[in-house]
């Protein structure tokens, strides 16, 4: 008996013992951090102008189409702008699509066909808030005016070339 005292007498001290570590606590803190940077994404439609016919329909009135490119960025990001190259065939500082050696000039615009000429510097960049609100859902899409002029003396065929659009931010 005395024996299965001393051994209840020693579970209890064990309980008492576990008990008071539970019962006490300590805590700390700290701290969570993240960044966020800048960061835009940019997309456009392909241009197709159709059919230009310099003899009948474009022999006095330019060809006008237009299409879009779409930026997105980060809610807060301030000095984008956006910008459009001359193409792979420019020269002179105009554009040109290509068709073997023959070249159809056509112009690119930011407000409307025949206003101002869309470029990769300077005042021919686009500013941000042409595209509205920065980090607007899916992206703000900005119109591309482009127009071929009147009257060129061009041959059959297709004429191509490629504009690379950049966001700057």
């Amino acid at each position: 008996m005395k024996t299965r005292i001393l051994t209840l007498a020693a579970a209890a001290a064990l309980l008492f013992t576990a008990h008071s570590a539970v019962a006490a606590s300590k805590s700390t803190t700290f701290n969570v951090s993240s960044s966020v940077s800048a960061n835009c994404t940019i997309s456009a439609t392909d241009l197709n102008f159709g059919a230009y016919d310099p003899v009948v329909a474009n022999k006095t009135t330019a060809l006008d189409v237009n299409t879009t490119v779409t930026v997105l960025c980060t809610k807060g990001s301030t000095g984008v702008t956006v910008g459009l190259d001359l193409g792979i065939h420019a020269a002179a500082g105009n554009r040109f699509m290509s068709n073997g050696t023959d070249s159809l000039q056509y112009a690119l615009y930011s407000d409307s066909a025949g206003g101002t000429l869309w470029s990769n510097a300077g005042a021919g960049l686009v500013t941000w808030p042409a595209f509205g609100p920065i980090g607007a859902g899916a992206g703000t899409p900005h119109t591309v005016f482009g127009r071929i002029p009147a009257g060129q003396d061009v041959s059959v065929g297709s004429y191509t070339d490629t504009v690379t659009a950049t966001v700057n931010f």
